[in-house]
Order: structure tokens, then C-alpha cells, then sequence
């Protein structure tokens, strides 16, 4: 029986596809051909192992339309292709738009990107392909890392390309360099288009490939091999790391209605690189996204965290972080500022003298009374402040506070205090400022909550009518 041989570059190919696992046996392999020398040195290369494999070839061509009649040169010579090999051939033409790819603040590129991938993935649904075979090669993997390291990118971005993507998308030429690429093609007398886009120093990959790349192999002559192999560290790196943040997440991190929460304690504990990506996940969750946040609002974060004061706020592309009560709080930019103080919680209500009210924002009880009145309630749960009748006019009211809002507590000899300051004394978080009930007379706040009365309005020796205020104690979590 005759031995069946395979070209050295076949073999090369085949114990890569082994030794990541990118195809078994039997698959139906969609091979994504543009007409260039790396995807039809796929594809002959997979037709070289197919009968070994038992694989199931098609060829999906996307003609994006971009360079006129190379573009239609591109399609044609694909379907020749397919026919020579008798391969099944598919050839969708779509239209990219630049101003579609603004109104998703995107490059054109990779939007365009993004749309070949979901006309691939939908071809390959039709003929029941199992696997999406691209072209990539090694001298790709060095420029995508060298695009990555110029944009100052962490390790998930330093890998570089994956051999395998969503376990359908694979690269069996990624360790392949074009050098060996082109002398196989030699070797195997085929033909392939040339891309002349691929020469313009418009785009930065070009400019990496044509400039920078030639300037380090003075210094490195195997330059693309050493990116290569450091892009394969870097990617079991990164993925051992997702794994340990996915971890973290998980044991530390709260999920709640209105987003995120996680001690600040536990975060800082954790190692700095899962730190980092413990919160990227956090505000991944309540986006839903997988594109945010960028590195630097994720170290603004740490460096408010690692002083230790609550009170701030660091907003960024939808999301606020904030630390409350030693809670970091990562939620909706929406969700921190239209807080539930609208309709019944939280609207100004009128109280008389006497008279009580329920503040719908928390359920606490807020009673006026006059001293004389013996149906106040007594209870130890119950803030009470004697306000000299005299020093204020009526109608009290009770709010939520505002921006601005100031008043002179009670115990620092008539010093004016801004609200917002006296909550961050006392430890109030932003997001519980709104809920707590503000009794203001036309004079200015009489008592915060149940934590401090004004001195202006506290009884003194001249005082001959007294005004009891009590607002019970409870309160509400917005986190439960």
C-alpha cells in the first residue's frame, strides 16, 4: 500500500492543529479564502490533509466592495479557485459604510471586521460547518502584537491572536511565518491576489509592518518568531489571570439590583493584577459589555481606594464607582443620579405643629409636637431635638437635599457647615444622602435626619415656646 506523503510545511501545519486542538477528525471546516497568499496556503494545505483528516471542505469569500474592480478581481478568482478544486464556494458581497461605522464610534476597519465575521458565521450555519478555518500567520501575530504594545496594551492584549476563538474560529497557519508561507506556495505552483490596500501607510498595521518591523530585525533578525513565541507566554498568563479574577469575583462581589458591591478591604488584599481585573469585571457586569473600562479609570479607582477617604466619585462611559461605608459601590452613571426620591418617595411634604409624617423614602417617622402635648411618642429609637418655637416661621417642610444646601450643626458654636461635607463626616454615603429626611422651615434646615439639629433653632434660657421634633431612628439599605 502506498505511503502517503505530506509536504514538510503540511506536517508543520498538522502538529500545530494537534497540538492546539483546532480540528478533529470528520469536521466540516469553512475555509475563509480573500484570494491572498496566507488563506489559499490554507487552503491548499488543508486539502493536503483532508483524505488523512476526513474533513469536509467550503470556501466563503466576502467581498466587501471596497476597492472596485480589484475587490470584483478578488471574488472571481475565488470562485475559480473553488472550481479547479471542486470545493463547495460561497461569495457574499456586502457594503460597509464609514458613517455606520462612526454612528458606533468604531473604526471603519474594524467594523468592517466585525461584519465579515457575522456573514462568516452565518454561511457557515447554512452549510453545517463545524469549524471557520482564517488565515492568519505569524507575521500577523507580531504586528497585532506590536499594535497592541504601541496602544499600551495590558496582556490580553499582548497575546495576540488566539489559535481559537468562540471554539469555532481557528488559525492553523498562526506559527507559520510568510516566508514559508510564499516558498510553499512556490513550491505547490499556486497562484494568489495581491491586496494593494496592504501597501498604504494609511493604517497603522501597514506602518508596523513596512517601518517598524524591517527597524527591529536590524536588531533582531527573528524578530516575528520571538513576538510569536512571547504572544503564546503572554496568552497563558492572561488566561491564568482571568481565571484567578473570575475566582475573586465571585467569592468578594456582590451582585445587586442597582449594581455592583465588593469591600474595600477584600479588593485591596487581593493581588494587584487581579485588583485590576476584579474591577474591570465589576463594571463589565453592569454594562454588559466586554469593552470597558479603560486602564486609567481602573488605577483612578485604586488610588481613591488605596487613600481610604469615602465621599468621592469617579465616573467614566456610563458607570460610577464610589466607596460608602467601606463598600465599593459600582453602578449605572444613570442609577447614582435619578435615585428613587421621585413621586411618593421623596417628595416635599408639609408638617404642622403638631402633626407627623412617613418619609416613603425610608419609612421613618418624623413627629412635631409642642412640649405641653403628652401623646408624643418616648422611645429610644427616636432622634429628639427641643427647637425654640420663635426662632422659626412655618410651614416646615420635609425634602430630600440639595446641591448647595447648607446649615449650622449643632455643637460647633454657630459654624457654618455645606451638607454634603457634614454627610461625608459622618460617614453617609452618596448614594443614602438623597433618602435622609431634611426638616427646613423658611429660615433654613432645622434638623438633618435623625443627626443633627441646627444651633440656630435650639431653646435657649430666652426661649418661652418650645417645639419638640422626634424622627425615628430606622432606615432603609438601598442594597438588600
Amino acid at each position: 500500500m502506498p505511503v502517503m506523503m505530506i509536504h514538510h510545511f503540511e506536517q508543520k501545519v498538522e502538529q500545530f492543529i494537534q497540538e492546539q486542538a483546532l480540528l478533529n477528525p470528520g469536521d466540516q471546516v469553512l475555509v475563509a479564502l480573500s484570494g491572498g497568499p496566507d488563506s489559499v496556503a490554507l487552503l491548499v494545505c488543508l486539502m493536503g490533509l483532508r483524505k488523512k483528516w476526513g474533513w469536509d471542505l467550503a470556501i466563503a469569500h466576502v467581498d466587501h466592495g471596497l476597492r472596485g474592480k480589484e475587490s470584483s478581481g478578488d471574488a472571481e478568482f475565488v470562485r475559480y479557485l473553488g472550481e479547479t478544486c471542486k470545493i463547495p464556494t460561497v461569495v457574499r458581497n456586502i457594503s460597509a459604510q464609514k458613517f455606520e461605522a462612526r454612528s458606533r464610534k468604531t473604526s471603519f476597519q474594524a467594523y468592517a471586521r466585525v461584519m465579515r465575521y457575522q456573514i462568516l458565521r452565518e454561511i457557515a450555519l447554512d452549510l453545517g460547518a463545524t469549524k471557520i478555518a482564517l488565515g492568519h500567520q505569524a507575521d500577523d501575530q507580531a504586528e497585532t502584537v506590536l499594535m497592541w504594545m504601541v496602544r499600551g496594551s495590558g496582556t490580553g492584549g499582548l497575546g495576540g491572536m488566539s489559535p481559537m476563538r468562540d471554539g469555532t474560529i481557528v488559525r492553523p497557519l498562526l506559527d507559520r511565518t510568510k516566508t514559508e508561507i510564499l516558498e510553499y506556495l512556490q513550491s505547490k505552483k499556486m497562484a494568489f491576489r495581491t491586496d494593494s490596500s496592504n501597501a498604504k501607510p494609511l493604517y497603522l498595521r501597514n506602518r508596523i509592518r513596512h517601518k517598524l518591523i524591517p527597524l527591529l530585525q536590524e536588531f533582531s533578525p527573528g524578530i516575528v518568531r520571538v513576538l510569536s513565541r512571547q504572544s503564546h507566554i503572554l496568552r497563558a498568563d492572561h488566561a491564568l489571570l482571568e481565571h484567578m479574577a473570575d475566582q475573586a469575583f465571585n467569592t468578594h462581589c456582590q451582585v445587586a439590583s442597582k449594581g455592583v458591591v465588593v469591600s474595600r478591604d477584600r479588593l485591596l488584599g487581593l493581588p494587584l493584577p487581579i485588583q485590576r481585573r476584579v474591577l474591570r469585571l465589576c463594571v463589565q457586569r453592569v454594562l454588559a459589555s466586554v469593552h470597558w473600562p479603560r486602564f486609567d479609570m481602573i488605577q483612578r479607582v485604586l488610588d481613591q481606594l488605596a487613600m481610604g477617604h469615602s465621599g468621592w466619585m469617579v465616573e467614566c462611559h456610563g458607570v460610577c464607582v464610589s466607596l460608602e461605608q467601606g463598600m465599593v459601590v459600582i453602578q449605572a452613571l444613570e442609577s447614582a443620579r435619578n435615585l428613587d426620591v421621585s413621586g411618593a418617595n421623596g417628595q416635599p411634604c408639609r408638617l404642622s405643629i403638631p402633626g407627623e409624617v412617613v418619609w416613603a423614602s425610608t419609612g421613618q417617622k418624623i413627629w412635631l409636637s409642642d412640649s405641653t402635648d403628652e401623646s408624643q411618642p418616648d422611645s429610644s429609637h427616636l432622634f429628639k431635638a427641643h427647637l425654640d418655637k420663635s426662632t422659626f416661621s412655618t410651614p416646615l417642610t420635609v425634602r430630600s437635599w440639595l446641591p448647595g444646601d447648607l446649615f449650622y450643626p449643632k455643637g460647633l458654636g454657630g459654624k457654618r457647615k455645606k451638607l454634603q461635607d457634614f454627610f461625608s463626616d459622618i460617614k453617609i454615603p452618596r448614594s443614602q444622602r438623597p433618602l435622609v429626611p431634611l426638616l427646613v422651615a423658611p429660615e433654613g434646615i432645622v434638623c438633618v435626619g435623625a443627626f443633627r439639629a441646627d444651633e440656630r433653632f435650639r431653646v435657649t434660657a430666652e426661649t418661652t415656646s418650645t417645639v419638640v421634633a422626634q424622627i425615628s431612628t430606622t432606615t432603609v439599605s438601598q442594597y438588600d
